[in-house]
């Protein structure tokens, strides 16, 4: 899991990128770019990172995602049962040269816009609302293409049920040198998680002292190392949890955990409910 920039790749031919996606795996790289990003996920499940925040997604799940603001969803390479059937859409504030949103009748939508800093989830409502309007965009070509996309985010600028997710304080200070410490940092613990991670090994990677490395993740993340791998490993957690195959006890082994008791207290802590109300819950909704 690297972070790196991804300019969108938006044809000359096109004003903004949209397509519906069918793959076995989701998401190598913790990235940003400059675009705007709606990633509505039909069918598939993993762990969702934006910003500073983290947490399991699943089947119909929509996103919006700012400018610049860093994201992966990814899910587990190595079942082969794993699908995702997504929707991806991508425009700038300026659209072929032309602030579209500038205009008096779109003047809701710019607002949304410049709200969007800290990504936004959205609720199963607004999913019914737009769902197949999503679907459609995916699908059209020339003007229709401009007239869905302004018609699902005129629905998502009247949304008053939402979820911010980064922090309110969260700011991701990039430059090359510490964009590249940051992703070598996080990308060891992504690959790593399950194995005893301590601050030295972490501090060794980004080539500096203990002390200098927990000030230096705490500034780009919002969080110490080891919140942000307690963080990770929960939601690996949620993800087995969901998938219902293994024990709740071999669930804490396998999530990097080496106790049952601190597995618990941490997962309480971070999700508001124990794990075995986390999985009757899911069970429950699902059913």
């Amino acid at each position: 899991m690297k972070l790196e920039y991804h300019p969108s790749k938006i044809s000359v031919f096109e004003s903004f990128y949209v397509e519906r996606k069918k793959s076995p795996y989701f998401g190598v790289h913790w990235h940003y770019h400059e675009e705007y990003e709606i990633l509505f996920t039909i069918k598939g499940e993993g762990v969702r990172i934006v910003g500073d925040h983290m947490d399991h997604f699943e089947d119909e799940e929509l996103v919006f995602l700012g400018q610049g603001l860093p994201h992966l969803f990814k899910n587990d390479e190595k079942n082969s049962e794993s699908q995702v059937d997504y929707i991806v859409v991508k425009f700038g504030s300026i659209l072929s040269g032309i602030n579209l949103f500038s205009i008096p009748e779109l003047s809701n939508i710019d607002r949304f816009l410049k709200s969007t800093n800290r990504g936004i989830l959205f609720s199963k409502k607004t999913i019914k609302k737009v769902k197949e309007k999503l679907i459609l965009l995916a699908e059209s070509r020339e003007a229709e293409k401009i007239m869905h996309l302004i018609s699902v985010l005129h629905i998502l600028s009247t949304e008053e049920k939402i979820q911010c997710l980064a922090s309110d304080g969260f700011s991701l200070k990039l430059s090359n040198r510490g964009e590249d410490r940051t992703k070598k940092v996080i990308e060891y613990i992504s690959e790593n998680y399950t194995k005893d991670i301590s601050l030295d090994e972490l501090a060794e990677i980004s080539h500096m002292t203990t002390n200098s490395f927990c000030r230096f993740f705490k500034n780009r993340t919002g969080k110490t190392a080891f919140e942000f791998l307690r963080e990770f490993r929960i939601n690996k957690a949620c993800q087995m949890l969901i998938n219902g195959e293994k024990s709740i006890a071999q669930i804490c082994y396998d999530s990097g955990f080496n106790s049952f008791s601190s597995f618990n207290r941490i997962f309480k802590k971070l999700k508001d409910i124990s794990a075995s109300e986390y999985k009757i819950k899911y069970m429950d909704i699902n059913n």
